[in-house]
């Protein structure tokens, strides 16, 4: 049987090997050196200072939260910045949801113990789960934690049961003195032991519960052992699950959320950021019908926490972190993807996490582009997508989990016995 499935791969392969990615296929016009320059100064001159200098009103919301993407984006800020921030405050009530959620990003991201005043003032009057949510963690190194537990209690109290809104009842546990400070992660084996079925494969992003370093992307094959490169080492790529924001997961925009993403084929984005490389495509409870997710007909047309639960092995069945990817899709997040990126990581050279750049809230591999030609010159996406293809089909699932808080990159070294042991025990 071993036999036949070596020649089997073998022959896949070389059917295959004209649809083999290779970095010289691709380019991106966007990386040159010219366009990098021209995006750069349009973007500063125009999408942010030329918008935020004009008046805020409801014909301008739509130019200041542009400004606000682009100033996350290149991470800027200067004094028309500043003095637009603060005068945003002023009318903060009037202003759409659209246009408040823009403001609380770039300030969680750019201005970060700047505003503290200003939230602690609208707090009361606001009504909305997920500006609130923002709000808390703008406050959660300047206010004591137990007056953060108490303006939550009053927000449900006012508006809801925490049990009926998914963002309140991730930001109730964010809010656990003892979760901010330890992980009390359930064994890591069980989670790497268990089986979808055979014609699933399972991707594990493992990462740390601080966003700011890179994580490690792993895949175990149908059969329930990981991938091998030509070496015969266990195939691995660095991954970032970071947004720019660096907000939690179960808020649009933030992290990539902990817990199970199902895997739906691969595609090429046509947004200049992501770049042409192909990616990985993965959806998230709620955001389609259970039957997609699980990649079969099954009788509930209706999502249930049971049904995400199923998916999980004993163990880890009562650990909410990994539950974060159900709450994320029930309080309406969608389109997270693994991808590579054209953004210029020259951005970002004074973080720990450079040259990664970080995204909206996807996966996100190393690509350094050249800057004379618009062609690759490195590409972890091409690795990860080339890895893909010895799959006659691409079903199965995504789980992104943080092993621990430390502040370092991951490694395969760290994994890689309870790997071994995980396919001795098949």
């Amino acid at each position: 049987m071993k036999i036949l499935l070596f020649v089997f791969i073998s022959l896949f392969f070389i059917q295959c090997s004209s649809e083999i990615y290779r970095k010289d296929d691709f380019y991106s016009q966007a990386t040159l050196k010219a366009e990098r320059e021209k995006f750069y100064s349009t973007t500063i001159n125009q999408t942010i200072n030329q918008s935020l200098s004009l008046p805020l009103t409801d014909s301008t919301e739509s130019k200041y939260t542009s400004a606000f993407w682009a100033m996350e984006l290149l991470q800027f800020r200067n004094e028309i910045t500043d003095k637009a921030i603060s005068n945003s405050f002023t009318d903060f009530q009037n202003r759409s949801i659209a246009f408040q959620r823009a403001l609380m990003e770039v300030i969680y991201t750019l201005y970060q113990s700047e505003f503290v005043d200003e939230i602690k003032s609208l707090l009361p009057k606001i009504n909305n789960s997920k500006i609130f949510a923002m709000c808390i963690h703008y406050l959660k190194e300047a206010e004591d934690i137990e007056h953060l537990k108490r303006y939550t209690e009053i927000f449900e109290s006012k508006f809801m049961r925490p049990e009926e809104d998914p963002i309140i009842k991730m930001l109730n546990y964010d809010l656990n003195t003892e979760f901010r400070h330890k992980l009390n992660t359930p064994p890591l084996i069980d989670l790497l032991k268990i089986n979808f079925g055979s014609d699933k494969i399972v991707i594990y992003s493992f990462q740390r519960l601080n966003r700011d370093y890179p994580g490690l992307v792993l895949i175990k094959k149908p059969d329930g052992k990981f991938l091998r490169d030509k070496s015969g080492e266990i195939f691995s790529v660095p991954q970032l699950a970071r947004a720019i924001t660096d907000l939690p997961g179960y808020i649009t925009n933030g992290n990539t959320p902990e817990g199970i993403l199902s895997i739906q084929g691969t595609d090429v984005s046509k947004n200049t950021f992501i770049g042409p490389s192909p990616n990985l495509q993965l959806v998230i409870p709620f955001e389609v019908t259970p039957e997609i997710y699980f990649h079969k007909s099954i009788d509930d047309s209706v999502w249930s926490f049971d049904l995400y639960k199923n998916l999980l092995p004993e163990s880890w069945q009562d650990y909410l972190p990994i539950y974060e990817s159900y709450y994320a899709g029930k309080a309406g997040r969608n389109e997270i993807i693994a991808h590579g990126t054209t953004i210029a990581p020259q951005f970002y050279n004074d973080k720990s996490y450079y040259p990664f750049t970080p995204s909206l809230g996807c996966l996100t591999t190393k690509e350094i582009w050249s800057e004379e030609t618009g062609r690759l010159v490195e590409s972890d996406q091409l690795k990860f997508m080339n890895a893909l293809l010895q799959f006659s089909e691409l079903k199965g699932y995504l789980i992104v989990v943080n092993i621990d808080d430390k502040h370092s990159a991951v490694e395969l070294r760290e994994i890689k016995d309870l790997i071994l042991l995980a396919e001795n025990n098949l």
